[in-house]
């Protein structure tokens, strides 16, 4: 498929189907990048930094959220509600209050990612507490376990792959809220570059900015399957697609 897809751009492309301000040619994109060159030593960690410090915040007020909720009826009756009601809205729609709230500068910009990536690890972490199979919890009772045996050794393994695919959605997301947060009064980084190179229409330097925040992305996922493949051994989660596909007849 990507060769395919590399073949019609170029095929696009040789034959003047489409005006360059919408799809522009592989060399327009190679000369964006060297343009985009001398910027990016300063914008690049600006965003990366910014990314990462809302990431891990989010994720462990997630993290902290999901496992009190999965212990604690209370607290999913207190905070099933408020993440419900925070989930839905969009985070755009934040931008104009917490330049209200809180000014323009870091503080504000990484609050946006925190608060993203905490609603999306709290949302499946209760969709994760919910499909806990009880007859797990049925015959850990039979053997005499206790509510907190119950939770280490049954609720907690049960949720915690989901857990850790929350955070991978998390992460992922993570980059788009840069780009919303960069809107609060950035002063650099990728998402900053972007939204200048869109008032001049430079579709090829948004582009190579795009497949920049890609790259970092896919190795950011990367390097969480590494991080969380000690944690899911024992869930038999890796190459079990392949499986399915075998089993359904596609593979």
């Amino acid at each position: 498929m990507p060769a395919f897809l590399l073949a019609a751009w170029l095929w696009v492309v040789s034959e003047h189907l489409v005006r360059p301000i919408f799809v522009p040619a592989p060399a327009d994109l190679w000369r964006s990048l060297l343009g985009l060159l001398p910027g990016l030593p300063s914008a690049l960690p600006a965003s990366v930094l910014m990314t990462l410090a809302g990431l891990l915040v989010g994720t462990a007020l997630g993290v902290l959220t999901g496992l009190t909720m999965a212990y604690s009826r209370l607290a999913r009756e207190l905070f099933g509600g408020l993440v419900s009601f925070v989930a839905p809205i969009p985070i755009f729609a934040l931008i104009p209050l917490f330049v209200l709230w809180f000014g323009i500068g870091r503080m504000p910009q990484i609050a946006i990612i925190t608060i993203g990536t905490w609603v999306i690890i709290s949302v499946m972490t209760m969709e994760a507490i919910k499909n806990v199979l009880p007859v797990h919890i049925r015959a850990a009772l039979i053997f005499g376990a206790d509510r907190k045996t119950i939770y280490r050794t049954v609720v907690v393994p049960s949720i915690l792959p989901h857990m850790l695919g929350a955070i991978r959605a998390a992460a992922a997301a993570s980059w788009g809220l840069d780009v919303a947060a960069e809107f609060i009064g950035a002063q650099t980084g990728l998402g900053v570059m972007i939204i200048a190179r869109q008032q001049y229409l430079d579709t090829a330097s948004m582009l190579v900015l795009i497949a920049i925040y890609s790259a970092l992305a896919i190795v950011l996922d990367r390097i969480i399957i590494r991080i969380e493949r000690p944690f899911t051994a024992w869930t038999a989660r890796h190459g079990n697609l392949g499986a399915a596909g075998k089993l359904m007849g596609t593979e």
